[in-house]
This record gives structure tokens, sequence and C-alpha cells, in this order.
């Protein structure tokens, strides 16, 4: 973790120095001297305990000097400047440049004993082991034939197949093949899929169960959990269903949710995964678990090799040493993937691969620490930047699915990430993650419909990792609620992560006082149940507690009873998440390092103040009802300071008004700006987007109060074209809308989603003019009429289509129209007659998928899949969701 605090050390001078090179020359030398020994310290292998020793003596010089700044800056925001600061980093650059010269020296000077695994100086380009990763599927025929004929088969009454085995061996691989078998989408009538995991929550798995079946929405949160209990039982009653509940661990979970699975004699079933034997047995009632057992030899040298060869055999020099590696996995196919991970970036030279034989370690038991041993290899073998990257994991609890949008914003407001003139940090991010995900150390779980990872996931045996080897690197501490921080938490410097759930039984005043407190980072609560109530704890604990140095404050999914105003005195804040707030005060300026900026409440639109403009780092304004900028006439002088901050902005916060096309922000402008959403139609203008020149993703809601003709909104769209870097635009229509010209839209969009604008379908040959549209989301009627025959319009680069909500009967189409579509989606086309024949005739065609629409249509996108097959093409996959009729 040296390599993070110096990371984040270069980070916070650059925003000091405000790239003024002629300031602290010696500061900033000694800490490029310290980035290139610890870029360098990968390769180093005759000395490695002095390697390991000058690693540390960074770390701890890195953090002290990032503890100094940030107190010289609070001491200035207060007025006071400390005189000891300048007198302190040249004291720490002095001695500590000289130690690790001393250091480098002995390093220098040591024998060459050539004794650690081959790392930085062996990596190979992701060119040549990235494309199979993806590809690799463990062998579970026998399993996956043993299972499915229990659950298709007798008896006729409700059954429980419990799936058993160690941690690691593939228990939620099998269930999830068979979960989403297509046979098993049509010989079930519904299905539903939940994660219980230890800290189950009877509420969670039933507001899981009835999200699997769409029937969620903001007045379901409102019942109790007695009333969500009928709803699940209420939405399976009379229907063939299959319920799958991962990672069980006690019985009383399965004991609260059992009532709600009613039994019809119809052959319903339910799938239970658990690593205890005798939780499955007891769910089972009388029929045995399927036992999960370790794969055998060949087995695991065949997943081995497809992970790192992308084939089944090895190269016959690598023959001997693989198996060895493989030996000590003991057929563990979460060990032998994770292993295989690291295997597959480095060199496949003989030598190379008899050193990873040779120093892999004990061989692994079926005992957990021993199985921790060995994925450990995995990290204590990463490359410095990625492993503060995957300890930041340990801050989701176990069995979370997180939103990669969410992660990679947390990466860079903590500071992981290296800048570069060629990329911003976002791709940097995404680089970091790919390569985390090629290794096996985090598990994809949804992708977007451009293909990105869209959520991820890291198995618990990997969590439990990240949690030991936080400790022992005393960098990174997790607590939740009911821990209370001992004083030996004060050692893990700036990187304590507070991981709050809102059940929780202990009082957070009695760690008020903890010293550490002050030195937290990172405060992210888990709201699991989602459900809104009174946060009368988080509130106090913000309120009375001194977290100087936080950088992530995230509650989400926590309601405030009132905003504390508290938060605007973190000046150190980079990441701001709240459930909800009312206002935006003028003070918002103090967080002048906010990166991103995310209301989840659906109340009413907020007002975004003058003093946003302020905030030169923002990267995110992400606001989920809408936003909209307030139009202001100010006279030059208020943006030059000339009062003090605080009459400044409450001048400007009493004295700003509505004057159209008046609006001056000097020269201030979000010149680092990347999401926006969503901003009212209102607050389109071009004073507004020439200061955004990097805007990626922009969202747009139209108003009820705005008033606006289907003229004035097509003329405020076309200020788009002023955001040459727009590439996902979202547009929410309340009246209908006309598309005239194809210049209300940028052409450098690549994602376009339009919802309740009842555009006629003639229009589409419009948007077929947008060159790099790749992705189109077309809801709530977007379109409208009976007919839509494609004529004249060609998407040349369209890969994702959707169309969610229409009156549509007959859609007329060419294959030469979507030359190179991949995935179509069909939802509520309740009126759609067919899928017409000629969509099968697509050559890139991957996926066809259907919810909640016509019976016709349903038969029709079974008749394409048995064409296809009957034609060889397999590849073509047809999914279909049938309706669940319930009450909401």
């Amino acid at each position: 973790m040296a390599h993070a605090a110096v990371v984040s050390l270069q980070q916070k001078l650059q925003e000091t120095l405000k790239g003024d090179n002629s300031r602290y020359p010696a500061l900033r030398q000694a800490v490029s001297s310290w980035h290139a020994f610890l870029e360098d310290s990968v390769s180093i292998k005759n000395a490695p305990e002095e390697v390991e020793h000058l690693e540390k003596q960074v770390k701890c010089m890195a953090t002290e000097l990032l503890g100094s700044i940030d107190l010289y800056e609070l001491k200035k925001r207060t007025g006071f400047y400390p005189k000891s600061w300048e007198e302190f980093q040249n004291e720490v650059v002095t001695e500590g440049s000289n130690s690790i010269k001393a250091y480098l020296m002995k390093v220098m000077n040591a024998p060459n004993e050539n004794d650690a695994l081959p790392t930085r100086d062996t990596v190979e380009s992701d060119s040549e082991c990235s494309p199979h990763l993806q590809a690799t599927v463990l062998d579970l025929d026998n399993d996956l034939m043993s299972v499915k004929s229990r659950l298709i088969g007798p008896p006729s009454k409700l059954d429980v197949v419990s799936i058993v085995g160690m941690g690691g061996i593939g228990k939620t691989t099998l269930a999830r093949e068979v979960y989403d078998d297509i046979y098993m989408e049509h010989h079930f009538y519904v299905r539903a899929w939940i994660t219980v995991s230890q800290m189950h929550q009877h509420r969670e798995m039933l507001l899981g169960i009835l999200r699997c079946f769409s029937l969620v929405n903001d007045y379901t949160y409102l019942k109790s959990t007695e009333q969500l209990a009928e709803q699940v039982y209420r939405s399976l009653k009379g229907r063939r269903y299959l319920i799958a509940m991962d990672d069980v661990w006690d019985t009383t979970a399965w004991d609260v949710v059992k009532r709600s699975f009613p039994d019809d004699k119809n052959g319903s079933r339910v799938i239970l995964t658990s690593r205890l034997a005798n939780v499955g047995i007891y769910a089972s009632s009388g029929s045995p678990p399927h036992y999960m057992r370790c794969l055998s030899v060949d087995r695991s040298l065949k997943l081995f090799n497809l992970k790192v060869f992308g084939r089944e055999n090895c190269p016959l020099e690598l023959e001997k040493a693989t198996k060895q590696i493989v030996g000590k996995c003991q057929g563990l196919p979460l060990a032998i993937v994770v292993v295989a991970g690291f295997c597959s970036k480095i060199s496949k030279t003989e030598n190379c691969w008899e050193d990873v034989a040779h120093k892999i370690g004990l061989i692994v038991s079926r005992e957990t620490e021993e199985c921790m041993d060995l994925l450990a290899l995995s990290y204590k073998h990463l490359p410095h930047h990625l492993k503060p990257c995957f300890l930041y994991m340990g801050a989701f609890p176990k069995d979370y699915e997180i939103s990669v949008s969410r992660l990679i914003k947390l990466w860079i407001a903590a500071e992981f990430l290296e800048y570069t003139f060629e990329m911003d940090f976002e791709e940097v991010a995404e680089g970091y993650l790919k390569d985390l995900i090629d290794r096996s150390l985090i598990m994809v779980k949804k992708r977007t419909s451009s293909g990105k990872v869209k959520t991820c996931e890291v198995h618990d045996l990997l969590h439990d990792l990240i949690i030991r080897e936080a400790w022992k690197e005393r960098s990174i501490y997790f607590t939740k609620s009911n821990v209370v921080l001992s004083p030996s938490v004060a050692s893990f410097e700036h990187r304590i992560i507070f991981n709050f759930n809102r059940a929780s039984s202990t009082r957070l005043e009695d760690i008020f006082n903890q010293p550490s407190l002050p030195h937290a980072s990172s405060f992210l609560c888990f709201g699991r149940d989602g459900t809104p109530g009174s946060c009368s704890q988080v509130d106090s604990f913000i309120t009375f507690t001194n977290f100087t140095w936080l950088t992530v404050l995230d509650m989400s999914f926590q309601p405030f009873d009132h905003l504390p105003c508290e938060i605007w005195q973190l000046f150190s804040l980079r990441y701001l998440a709240l459930a909800s707030f009312t206002m935006l005060p003028p003070s918002i300026c103090n967080l002048r390092y906010l990166q991103t900026l995310i209301r989840y409440s659906h109340q009413d639109s907020i007002c975004l103040p003058a003093e946003i403009w302020e905030i030169e780092p923002l990267r995110h304004l992400y606001f989920r009802k809408c936003c909209y900028f307030i139009n202001v006439q100010s006279e030059q002088k208020d943006y030059q300071g000339t009062s003090s901050r605080s009459n400044l902005g409450l001048t400007r916060w009493l004295t700003f008004s509505y004057h159209p096309k008046e609006f001056s922000r000097s020269n201030l402008g979000l010149t680092k700006l990347q999401t926006l959403s969503y901003i009212t139609f209102g607050s389109i203008k071009r004073s507004i987007f020439k200061g955004m020149p990097k805007l990626k993703k922009l969202g747009i809601r139209e108003s009820e109060e705005e008033h606006l003709t289907a003229i004035k909104m097509s003329r405020k769209l076309k200020k788009l074209v002023l955001l040459e870097k727009l590439e996902t635009l979202k547009c929410f229509f309340i009246k209908p809308w006309i598309l005239k010209e194809c210049d209300v839209f940028p052409p450098t969009l690549k994602k376009l989603t339009l919802r309740g604008c009842q555009l006629p379908w003639n229009q589409m040959t419009i948007l077929c003019m947008l060159p790099e549209l790749e992705v189109l989301k077309l809801k709530d009627y977007a379109f409208q009429g009976s007919e839509w025959e494609s004529t004249d319009e060609r998407f040349q680069q369209l890969k994702f289509l959707l169309l969610d909500g229409t009156d549509l009967i007959h859609w007329i189409v060419d294959s030469i129209q979507f030359p190179k579509l991949e995935s179509l989606v069909l939802k509520n086309c309740y009126c759609l007659s067919e899928i017409p024949d000629d969509v099968a005739e697509i050559p890139t065609l991957q996926f066809i998928e259907l919810y909640h629409c016509s019976s016709s249509a349903d038969v029709s996108a079974n008749r394409i899949q048995e064409e296809q097959h009957s034609m060889g093409n397999d590849d073509l996959v047809v999914r279909i969701h049938k309706f669940c009729n319930s009450e909401t």
C-alpha cells in the first residue's frame, strides 16, 4: 500500500501547487524518486527484506506528509498558518531521502538470490491472455444432468434440491447454469434468484423474489414484512415456480421464507446452495442433497489450461510444471481459477513455470485458512497499483452486487489511480478493473447494453482474504456498526472504512470518541432492504463526530430526518452520495475537492446554486429526479473574492434572480464534468454547456412547470451540438414531441434513450442518420403507431435495440437495415403480432429477449430460434419472460 500513499501524495501536491512547479522542488523530486523506487521494486529479487523495509518506510513518510498537508490546509481555512509545516516537510524529505539512498546501496550490493516469483519483467500483454478468459466454463455435465433430472422429474409436490459443498467448489456456478437453462425457462412459469448470505434478512429475501417478478415499486417498500410475504405467496399460488436460494448459512433463513412458497402439487422446486450439509439436509426434508466434489486431476488440468492457454492442453515443455501447480490446488475450482489468473499474466517459459511450481506454497486442503494461503499468492504478486483497488472491495458486504460505476468513482476519490495525459481517470480505472477480472479476483455479474461490465462481485473466500491482508498490512480497516474500534486501529492511518447497515443493534454513540475516527477516509452505508425509515443514529453520528479527513461519504440508502450542516464542512470530501436533501446551500463550495455528487431521492427537482461552478474538480453530478441551474446575474467582483467566503456565499444566495440570457460566471467552468443527469430542458443553455467541454453523459427530463412547446424543446436540444464529447443521452418527455431534423442530436452519440415523446414511426429515418449510434432504447411510447415499416433507414453501427412500451402491431423490416445488430429486447409490447422473420437473417444477431409481450410475439420468437437451430445456428439465444399477475 506504499504505492497508494505515494500516488495519493502526488495528487495532493498537484492540487496544492496548482501546477506551479517552482514551489518545493526538493519535495516533488523526493516524491518522484519514491514512486520510481516502488515501480522498480517488484523486479528487485536479490534483497527482498531490504525492499520490504524500504516500502514500509516510504509508506510511513508519504502518509505523514499527507497528514501534514491536510492539517496545513485545514488550519489555513481557519485563518491560522502553522509555521512548522515547511520545516517539517523539509526535515522529512531530507531524512527520508538519505535513508532510502542508504538502503538502496544495500539492495544493489546484496547477492542475487533470484528467489522471487516473476512479476513485472515477465508479464505478457493482455492480448495474449484475455480473449479466452471469459469463455472458460467448469465441466459440470454430470452435476447438471443430476440436478436437472430432480427439478423436472417426480415428485409433483414442492421439493427442495440442495447443493452442498465447500466454498469455491462451484455450487453457485452449478445452480446458475441450471437456473439459466433454456428448458428451465420454459418448464417453470415463474423463476426467482436470491442471495441469502450469513446476514440474511427476511424482508430482503422477499423483496428479492418480487424484484425478479418485476413487482417492486415505490409503494412496495412501504409494506410490512407480513404483507410482502403475502404478496410473494399470491404471486406464486397456482403457478409452477423455481426459486433459487444461494449461499444459505443457517436453517432459520429457510424457516422464515418457506411459508411464502405454496405447494400446489404442480412440480414447483426450490434450489438451495450451502456450505453446510446440515442446512441442505434440513431444507430438503428427506431428499438427499447433491454434494459437489472436487475436480479430478484431468478436469483440473482442463480447467487450468483453458484459463491460461485457451485450450485443453498446455505446451509440452510446460506439462510437468503445470501438473505440479494444478496438483497443489487439489481440485478446488476457485483455487484453480485464481492461480490460473495469476499464471496467465506471466511468461510461458519453462524456467518461469518451474519457479512458480516451486514457490507456490503448501498443498491446499479443504480448510479455509489453507485455501486462502494459496489464493493469497495472486494478491501478493499483484502490481502495486492494483493492490489498493482490490483491497477496497472489502468495503462492500459479502454477496453484494457492486455497481462498477460507483466502484470506479470510489477508487478515484480514494486517489488510487495514477494520472496520465493519455487517459481520463475513468479509463484508467476501467483498465484496472479489467486486469483484476482477468486475474479472476473479481467476478462479472452483469453487463451493459454496450457490453461493458455493469456490476461485479467478489467471492466470499476472496472477501475474507481481503480483510485478512488489509489487517496484515495495516492499510485499510473495515468495521461495521456492531464492531467497536480498538485503540490499535489508529495505526491504520488514513484508510479506515466504515460499513454501516441500517439494521444495527449497537449504539453508534459508543464509538464517538475513538481516537481513530478523525483519520477515517470512507464512510459507506448499505441499506440491504432498501426501505425508508428513521436514521437518527446515523444522523447524530455525522452531526457530533469529527470526520476531519473524510474523502468518501456514501449514505445513498439512508434517508435523513434532516441534513446535518456539518457535511458542508468536510473539506476533504471527494465523493458525496445522499438519499435525500431538499436544497444545496451555497456552502457547498467549501467542498472544493468534490468530484462526485449524487442524490438518489425521487423528491422534487432541486436547484443547483451558482457556487457549484466554483468546484472545479467536479466530474459527476447525478440527481435521480432532476436538477436545474439557477439563472443569475452577478457582478464580476462577486467572483473575485472581495469579501469573506461566508458573506460572499450568503450575498449570492440572497441576491441572485432569474434573468434569462443574463447568466455570468466569469471564467469559471466545470471543465472536468463528465456526467450530468438529470437536468430540466430549461437548463439547456449555451452559457451552461460552454463550461462543460468534457461532458460525456447527459440526462434530460421535461418538467411540468416548464410549459415548453415541441418546437422550443427542439431548439433547446440543438444546443447539444456544443457538447463535442457527448456519447450518452437520455431524454424523458411528458408531452408529445416533433422530431424533424437529425441536428437536434450531436453526431458523437453512441447511446440514445428516448421516453414518452410519442413520435411517429416514420421519424426513425432521422435517428438512423446518427453515424456512431450503437445503443438505442425507446421507452414508454417514445414512438407511437400501429405499424413500423423500415424502408429507407439503415442503422450502420447499431448493436442493441430496446422497444419498451409501445402500441406497435405490425413491424416490417429487412435484415440489411440492421447490419450489426447483436441484441433485440422487447418489453411490454402487448400488441405486437410477431417478430419479423427477416430479423433472424441479421448475421450478427446473438440474442432476442422478450418481457411481458403478446403470446403471438412469444410464439414467433420460439419459431425463429427453432428455424435457426435447424440450420445449424446454435449461437442465437432466445429468452422469454412471462408476465406474472399479482397485486402490487
